[in-house]
């Protein structure tokens, strides 16, 4: 006997990002929102008998209630089983969301808060669950391995699917976190036949961690340093193997690129680039910009992203990774063709602008660009 589910997690639902425009924040929670409706379709269209999902439903535990609301009526579209484990971003702690009455009795009857680590037997299918719960946002230990390594064999033909939430030991950076999930105590449980299948989140990119434990990464794309995000697994597991698959669900795209800014052939590489991106009403851009230029370059790079900008869902350029110097030289003084006071005025900036990185200098080069433009537009 076998069963087939659907694994996914970290949804992120009401996710806000204070710097985009406000049409492409609300295109972003829109297609989060039908999103979830296509995790539904997709688990019925495979015949999936439940399914899982791995922590950060919400991305706060205190969402506005329109977004509650939105996700309450995409989760009635599941016809089977929904698990939901709370995570780092919506702990069942006190004074989150799990504990207000009124959003649970919202749920969908299909729909189950895994709020404590108990085995809970899917209806229709040999198959049970256990849970890891987060109780806050810094739990302080390895929750997932404790929930691990107390649990008993499961009988004879029962596949059990054990969600966890959190990074694991093997691949963090910081291996000191003590809320680190150990691979190791997957792997025993796995090896002793006390998890058939581990399913993961918090990890926005599809990762696989042993044979029988995943991350299904975000079904949406969230952020530039994920490489493998908009997908959701469906595995076949019995006691014998597990199969996963990877699914594509969104088409959402989050895209770093840098660039050497000499001249204009330069600006229009940029523009080319930008040109050639298809879906751009869901693509985010982030640019890291280097090399020194004159006012005229600046001005066709500034006139490139500017148009971007209405394009693209969000398009920015990294302070932390650029380093564009704009340097006026001789044509930009010449060509704009003033006198007097003007002229003066030009020329005292100009040498400003000249003194390295001072915010003196950066001050000296924003009012020659200003001042460009006013000439141009006067002449």
């Amino acid at each position: 006997m076998g069963a087939r589910f659907l694994h996914s997690s970290d949804w992120q639902l009401g996710m806000v990002r204070a710097s985009w425009p406000a049409e492409s924040q609300a295109r972003y929670a829109d297609d989060q929102i039908d999103t979830v409706r296509k995790l539904a379709r997709i688990a019925v269209e495979r015949k999936c008998a439940f399914v899982v999902v791995a922590g950060d439903i919400f991305d706060s535990i205190r969402p506005t209630r329109r977004v509650r609301n939105r996700a309450m009526d995409a989760l009635a579209n599941f016809t089977m089983p929904v698990y939901l484990l709370p995570g780092n971003h919506d702990a069942a702690s006190p004074a989150a969301l799990w504990s207000d009455e009124d959003l649970i009795n919202a749920l969908p009857e299909q729909v189950i808060v895994v709020q404590t680590s108990d085995l809970l037997s899917v209806p229709g299918v040999d198959a049970e669950v256990v849970g890891a719960p987060w109780p806050s946002k810094r739990p302080g230990s390895d929750l997932l391995s404790a929930v691990l390594r107390d649990l008993p064999k499961p009988e004879a033909g029962v596949v059990r699917v054990a969600i966890g939430h959190g990074g694991v030991d093997s691949i963090s950076p910081d291996r000191l976190d003590p809320d680190l999930i150990s691979v190791s105590e997957i792997q025993r449980a796995i090896l002793e036949q006390r998890a058939t299948y581990v399913a993961l989140g918090d990890r926005h990119s599809v990762t696989r961690i042993a044979d029988a434990a995943w991350y299904s990464g975000a079904p949406m794309a969230t952020d530039y340093d994920e490489v493998d995000s908009g997908k959701t697994l469906v595995v076949d597991a019995s006691p014998s193997g597990v199969s996963v698959e990877p699914i594509a669900v969104s088409s959402w795209c989050f895209l770093r690129q840098q660039f050497d800014i000499t001249g204009t052939e330069s600006v229009t590489m940029v523009q080319s680039f930008l040109d050639n991106l298809d879906n751009k009403e869901r693509t985010a851009v982030r640019l890291a910009l280097q090399g020194t230029i004159n006012l005229s370059t600046n001005a066709a790079l500034e006139e490139v992203l500017s148009r971007s900008r209405d394009i693209f869902a969000a398009l920015e350029v990294s302070e932390r990774r650029s380093g564009l110097v704009v340097i006026p030289d001789n044509d930009d003084l010449t060509s704009l063709e003033l006198s007097g006071f003007a002229q003066d005025a030009l020329e005292e900036l100009a040498a400003l602008s000249k003194e390295g990185s001072s915010d003196k200098a950066q001050v000296a080069t924003d009012a020659l660009m200003l001042l460009r433009r006013l000439a141009q537009s006067a002449s």
